[in-house]
Parts: structure tokens; C-alpha cells; sequence
């Protein structure tokens, strides 16, 4: 799995993180309930978008799929972890637009 992905694994890691961060602050600044959601949301699927990009354990709560499991499962699971990272910048947590 030695792809462009994996070479600029921790490139991209610090682009999920800044993305979710400057989306929390952009959107919910001053809702402490709002941000902390959007802002877990985001890292818990994000971690485990870059746990495929580094060759890791990719997991979402208590289960996953290791580095030695089927490579197919594995990107399909870190798309649909992608897919609910990126409706975290869509998402209204509940405010009123």
C-alpha cells in the first residue's frame, strides 16, 4: 500500500485536523455543546481516515479492521469514515440556520 497517499501521510493527517478545527471555530464559535459535537465527530471519523493512510489498525469505536485484513473492507471502511468526516462540514448539530 506504498501509494502517494502513504507519502504524504502526516501531510494530510494535519489537513483533517486543521479542517475540522477551523470548521468548529468558524461555525460554533461561542456554543461550547455545538463545537465540542462537531469537533468529536470530525476526529473520530478523521483518526480513522488517517490510520488507513498510515498502514494502521483502522477502527471506529470498539471495532475495526487491522492492517492485515482484507485491503478492499479496509478502504471501504475508511470511505464511509470520509463520507461522515465530510458531512461534519455540513451538518447542523442542531442550529437553527
Amino acid at each position: 500500500m506504498k501509494s502517494t497517499f502513504y507519502k504524504y501521510r502526516y501531510l494530510l493527517g494535519v489537513l483533517l485536523l486543521i479542517a475540522a478545527l477551523l470548521n468548529c471555530f468558524f461555525r460554533f464559535w461561542g456554543d461550547a455543546r455545538l463545537f465540542f459535537s462537531a469537533l468529536m465527530l470530525q476526529l473520530w471519523f478523521g483518526q480513522a481516515v488517517f490510520a488507513y493512510l498510515r498502514g494502521g489498525w483502522v477502527s471506529i469505536g470498539p471495532g475495526g479492521l487491522g492492517k492485515d485484513a482484507n485491503p478492499v473492507g479496509r478502504a471501504a471502511l475508511a470511505f464511509v469514515c470520509f463520507v461522515i468526516y465530510l458531512l461534519g462540514f455540513v451538518l447542523g448539530f442542531g442550529k437553527e440556520v
